[in-house]
């Protein structure tokens, strides 16, 4: 099966140690999410701590692709940084969501909501070529893994998934414009896995709400997938 998946993501620097992000991704006929986060930054970089909320429009069986499925999705997340002067970023990032998606039986969606954790593990290598300085833009490119469990205590629809990205990064000032390649791997039962793949396409812009003393956070798009 193919896909493509569309994100449009921002982030801010809000204080000497404290970041905003607000984005949205979209996959047609699979889900719209919109999310507001806050990311608290260690001194050296190593470490970030996020916490936000997001709310998605998901798809169910019965509504040929149609996003009618509401989610709200409280989470966090913690990433390590490994340190290189070569060009590399290495990190390691740890996620969780608490999943409340609207209940629906075989035909329409039902009062109540079904309950789900969902654990995701990711690490990425990001390589930064040399600065094109006559045309002032930056190239880079990522390569993610992920891999996903989603447990109880009800319906899991997908208890298992793994997606493996591949980015090219054109930043131009605050702005970074991210094409690339997915796929994901999916564990819908004991006996069948199901793959998609597609296209990726990210917009993200950084910017500063006011002159503060440390004049850049580090963060990447790949932070926000």
């Amino acid at each position: 099966m193919t896909e493509s998946w569309w994100g449009l993501m921002t982030s801010g620097q809000i204080a000497d140690k404290w970041s905003l992000w607000l984005d949205t991704h979209y996959v047609p006929e699979l889900f719209l999410i919109g999310r507001g986060v806050f990311t608290y930054h260690t001194a050296d970089e190593k470490f970030n701590f996020t916490a936000g909320y997001a709310h998605l429009q998901l798809t169910t069986p019965f509504s040929e692709g149609d996003l009618i499925r509401p989610e709200r999705r409280p989470w966090g997340q913690v990433i390590m940084r490994l340190p290189s002067s070569q060009g590399y970023n290495v990190s390691f990032r740890f996620r969780y969501d608490a999943r409340f998606r609207q209940s629906f039986d075989e035909l329409q969606l039902t009062d109540g909501h079904d309950f789900n954790h969902r654990l995701r593990f990711n690490n990425s290598i990001r390589y930064q070529f040399k600065r094109l300085d006559k045309i002032k833009t930056a190239l880079s490119a990522s390569f993610v893994n992920e891999t996903l469990f989603t447990l109880g205590p009800d319906r899991v629809d997908i208890p298992f998934e793994h997606r493996v990205f591949l980015l090219l990064g054109i930043q131009r000032g605050g702005s970074t414009l991210s094409p690339g390649y997915h796929i994901r791997f999916q564990n819908t039962s004991t006996s069948q896995v199901r793959i998609v793949h597609g296209f990726v396409l990210w917009i993200n812009f950084n910017y500063q709400f006011k002159n503060l003393r440390r004049h850049f956070l580090r963060e990447f798009p790949i932070d926000k997938i």
